[in-house]
């Protein structure tokens, strides 16, 4: 009787290991966002500017985490849910493409300086989450940013928020409402730049 601890703590240690090699954890997935595309504008050999952009985050925001906003006004996460990286680090490589890609531009950069003459856009993203009700379903994800845009001699306030719907509890639905928010927010940037802009795009040509 006295062999029969001995015989079974093999057992048990080996049990132990592989209970921690064969964790029934779902596995981390992460997830891409990708640039919008817009429209170029005709490439008629005229200058483009270049532009400088900078991209912060309000607190909470700053994480690789996939995050959704409680009823309660909780911020959470979908579990094992994840970005690429940090989402201003994700976010500010997305919005370069996207600028880049609209032919707006002669260059792009994420950068606090560059050319005397380049343009600068300061945001701060203040909204991108999922939208959750009491019961804890995801609704909607609203994306939002707000900040500054200097061009030909002028600063300009500008902001632009989305909101777009969640059909079903899916993390590859709501990552798919998180890319329509932000399609949409990139959309009215680029817009409010062109609207802001335009007589300064006129001396550039």
């Amino acid at each position: 009787m006295a062999l029969l601890p001995l015989v079974l703590l093999p057992l048990m240690l080996f049990t132990a290991c592989a209970g921690v090699l064969t964790s029934e954890q779902p596995a981390r997935q992460n997830y891409l966002l990708r640039p919008y595309e817009a429209t170029a504008a005709p490439a008629d050999g005229a200058a483009r500017p270049g532009l400088l952009l900078q991209l912060d985050v309000v607190p909470g925001l700053d994480t690789d985490r996939i995050l959704a906003l409680d009823a309660d006004a909780r911020l959470n996460h979908y579990a094992n849910a994840r970005w690429p990286d940090h989402l201003p680090e994700v976010l500010a490589s997305v919005l370069r493409r996207s600028l880049e890609s609209s032919g707006r531009f002669g260059s792009v950069e994420v950068a606090a300086a560059g050319a005397p003459d380049a343009w600068t856009l300061e945001l701060e993203l203040r909204e991108f989450y999922g939208i959750r009700d009491a019961g804890g379903m995801t609704s909607s994800v609203r994306a939002g940013l707000a900040g500054h845009l200097a061009c030909g001699g002028e600063t300009h306030a500008l902001s632009a928020a989305e909101s777009a719907p969640v059909a079903e509890e899916r993390l590859a639905t709501v990552v798919a409402a998180h890319q329509a928010a932000l399609d949409g927010v990139t959309r009215q940037l680029l817009e409010r730049i062109h609207a802001l802009c335009a007589a300064a795009e006129d001396e550039q040509t």
